[in-house]
Formats: structure tokens, C-alpha cells, sequence
């Protein structure tokens, strides 16, 4: 089977630990980069998805306000 390729995704990740010490973000800016997506450092106009996992609140609040697409790790992981 074919892979899933991500050419139409820009993602911002923000992906923490449960007790907030631990940031993930890395290894999922690999896995999206390994499918095709391109990964932002900064949540801009061009972001189509953010990677959320125990995240900044403020980069929820801003994707709810902005319309973009609100993802959990496993959405990357399927």
C-alpha cells in the first residue's frame, strides 16, 4: 500500500508531555517532513493544520479563531 503523502499540509506543531515538560514537536516535525508535509516554526497565514497535544493555549485559541484544522498525534500516526 501506498503511503499517505502530505504535499498539501502545512503544519505547526505543538505536541507536550502531559505535565507540560516534555516537548514532542520534534519527533512529529520529522514524521509530517518524512510524508511530504511542510512543518512552520511560527503559527502564520500559510499553516493549514496545527498539531495539538497538551499544547499552548494561545495556539489553540488561535487556530479555533483562524478556521485552521486542529489535529491530535494520532492523526499523524494514521
Amino acid at each position: 500500500m501506498e503511503p499517505i503523502r502530505l504535499v498539501h499540509v502545512v503544519a505547526y506543531v505543538d505536541v507536550w508531555s502531559s505535565n507540560r515538560t516534555e516537548n514532542y514537536s520534534k519527533a512529529f516535525t520529522k514524521q509530517l517532513l518524512d510524508m511530504g508535509a511542510k512543518v512552520s516554526k511560527t503559527f502564520n497565514k500559510e499553516v493549514t493544520h496545527v498539531v495539538f497535544k497538551e499544547g499552548h493555549v494561545g495556539t489553540w485559541n488561535k487556530a479555533q479563531k483562524t478556521g485552521v484544522k486542529l489535529v491530535s498525534v494520532l492523526w499523524v500516526e494514521k
